[in-house]
């Protein structure tokens, strides 16, 4: 029995395939951006000062995360692999094991994409939360945004391993495609809403930094550390946005893009995280907390 349809232009046998190959590669920039992450949380100091962290000095809720993520992006890439071989090395129907939507493997990797998402949208709520002086007015939107996403995600997994789901569907099929499509609207819109309102921040910081230095007349050479800072966030904020986004338009148009482009996603999710995490080191959320208690942008000049 076959379950290709004819018109189908791109099939879930080629969508797994380019699937894994496009999160392995991803995966590999992923393993790049955590050796400097974990250099930001376990080293301190500069130069010839530079040392091991003390217990107090970690940031654990970061490093916790980062942990939990790297597990996570390691473990999805494995059983994609495990996966496929199944499908084409174990299976003599290929398309019989990727449309039974009840399979462990299926629902494991949906648990890996949500779970991804959530902890990575945890972390940039939590930064736009710190770098506006703890105000929890200020995140309200993202915060219900947030929740919605995460109800969202509770749903398809609950309607993939619901008994009553046919077990020959995919995530484009009518019972899940309004989840997954749901999930990472989201997520795109929670993102572009969050890092928004921080990067206006930040740009108000930089703004007041150079007020400081012209009219104390500073001899200010060094790069400005805040805008490197805003670049770095708006970059890789708009990579990873971009790809939930489009995984987004390829779930609600049914197209099985939806699953390389959705891997790749979970993996830029790890790489967003880290590269936030680099350009944020615990002496910048002090600066930005003495900044919102006096509005002095010395503070920040360091």
């Amino acid at each position: 029995m076959s379950f290709r349809d004819p018109n189908e232009p791109f099939p879930i046998t080629t969508a797994q395939l380019l699937g894994n190959f496009c999160e392995t590669l991803a995966y590999g920039v992923y393993l790049v951006t955590c050796t400097f992450c974990a250099r930001t949380l376990f080293l301190v100091g500069k130069g010839q000062e530079e040392r091991w962290a003390s217990p107090h000095e970690i940031r654990w809720l970061m490093a916790t995360i980062a942990m939990a993520l790297f597990i996570i992006c390691t473990f999805d890439v494995a059983i994609g692999l495990l996966h496929n071989m199944r499908a084409f090395i174990q299976s003599k129907d290929p398309e019989r094991v990727f449309y039974n939507i009840a399979d462990w493997i299926n629902i494991v990797r949906s648990v890996d994409q949500v779970l991804a998402g959530i902890l990575g949208d945890f972390v940039l709520v939590y930064r736009c939360w710190i770098v506006y002086g703890r105000r929890w007015l200020i995140i309200v939107p993202s915060l219900m945004l947030y929740l919605g996403g995460i109800v969202v995600a509770i749903a398809l997994i609950q309607a993939e391993a619901n008994p009553k789901t046919p077990d020959d569907i995919l995530l484009t099929s009518n019972q899940t495609r309004h989840w997954n499509s749901a999930f990472f609207a989201l997520t795109a819109a929670q993102n572009i809403l969050t890092s928004s309102i921080l990067i206006w921040r930040l740009w108000r910081m930089d703004r007041e930094v150079e007020r400081c230095i012209n009219r104390n007349l500073l001899d200010y050479s060094r790069p400005p550390l805040l805008r490197k800072t805003i670049r770095v966030i708006a970059e890789s904020g708009a990579a990873y946005t971009m790809t939930v986004f489009f995984a987004s338009v390829a779930s609600i148009s049914r197209s099985n893009a939806v699953y390389p482009i959705s891997d790749t996603a979970l993996q830029a999710t790890g790489i967003a995280f880290n590269v936030i995490l680099i350009r944020s080191p615990m002496k910048r959320d002090q600066q930005f907390a003495k900044f919102d208690r006096t509005t002095d942008a010395s503070d920040l000049v360091a």
